[in-house]
């Protein structure tokens, strides 16, 4: 675990290290790289296991706006910051939007991309002012006040189980006060649909078909998009099904990344 300041971020990652292939974890908004826990410890044995915290959520901090392009340069970043020639990279909801733009900015440095319940595009006008009206409030109101938000944002990324409620938990405790800098971001991201013909290293895209968040045909529609994409379903599974389904999902990553 450690710490590095960039552009006015303070940036907090976790690192296995050695020198086997890179896989570095981008996750999704509102959660922390903690949520990827199942991965590393599948992963770790034969892979430089990689997490990072997004500037507002969980240990990295900010004083300023951004956006997914900036953080996608995070990445990057963080590799060059760890002496990391080329990764695989593994993003959750946002922490795609993220590993798509590292992508189409330093294609040599990534060596496939692993999607999951993501997208290329942006909110329709009815989930804008949804979210739009979600962080304001994030931002200003108390626990108590939030609990219902919390438990429709734990339902979504973990349908029915029972991880939710150590989420809902870290939730009522965490400093929420600097969520309007990675809601500028999810809010103002830019369409990069045009751009998925670019991409052209192989990638797996992972989605739910009980997504809440994002619709699964938006993740069908991107694994089409991407010239080497390949789509995976994952039965009932909801927005985070890494974490929900982490048997299944690593087991495919672990067959996508042993035959790259």
């Amino acid at each position: 675990m450690a710490f590095f300041d960039i552009d006015d971020h303070k940036i907090f990652y976790t690192d296995t290290g050695g020198e086997k292939p890179a896989l570095i974890f981008s996750h999704g908004f509102f959660l922390d790289q903690s949520s990827f826990d199942a991965q590393y410890a599948y992963f770790q044995e034969n892979y430089r296991c990689i997490g990072w915290d997004e500037m507002g959520f969980g240990q990295s901090t900010t004083s300023n706006i951004y956006s997914y392009w900036d953080s996608a340069n995070i990445v990057l970043a963080i590799m060059d910051e760890l002496g990391i020639e080329q990764a695989s990279l593994i993003g959750v909801s946002k922490g795609g939007f993220i590993s798509l733009r590292a992508a189409l900015t330093a294609p040599a440095r990534v060596k496939s991309l692993i999607l999951i319940g993501t997208e290329s595009g942006v909110f329709g006008p009815e989930q804008q002012a949804d979210f739009t009206g979600l962080i304001d409030a994030w931002g200003q109101l108390s626990a108590d006040e939030l609990a219902e938000p919390m438990a429709f944002i734990g339902e979504t990324y973990f349908g029915d189980d029972d991880q939710k409620f150590a989420w809902i938990e870290t939730w009522r405790n965490r400093d929420r006060s600097q969520i309007k800098f990675p809601g500028h971001a999810l809010l103002n991201r830019d369409d990069i649909t045009d751009r998925m013909s670019e991409i052209s290293c192989p990638s797996l895209v992972i989605h739910g078909s009980n997504d809440q968040a994002i619709e699964y045909a938006k993740g069908q529609a991107l694994a089409e998009a991407i010239p080497n994409g390949h789509f995976f379903s994952i039965d009932g599974g909801p927005h985070g099904p890494n974490a929900t389904h982490a048997k299944v999902v690593n087991a495919k990553i672990a067959e996508f990344l042993a035959n790259l």
